[in-house]
């Protein structure tokens, strides 16, 4: 697993909480796009899979938006 164990993945867990939504996002993204499964980052995070899915693509759709604009 990514984050680590214990206190360690509790920490991390806990430092992503405090970032905006759109950090947040920002940060599921840069993950996936490592070859992180959506499936571990859900378990790492405890966020379902299919919120994950979704925010992975949102991101990914305001990432386009502004290299289009």
């Amino acid at each position: 697993m990514f984050f680590g164990s214990g206190i360690h993945k509790e920490m991390t867990k806990e430092i992503i909480k405090t970032l905006p939504k759109r950090d947040q996002d920002q940060v599921f993204q840069g993950l996936y796009d490592k070859g992180y499964s959506v499936p571990d980052i859900s378990k790492a995070t405890d966020i379902p899979a299919p919120t994950l899915y979704n925010r992975i693509d949102a991101h990914r759709g305001r990432k386009e938006g502004k290299l289009a604009g």
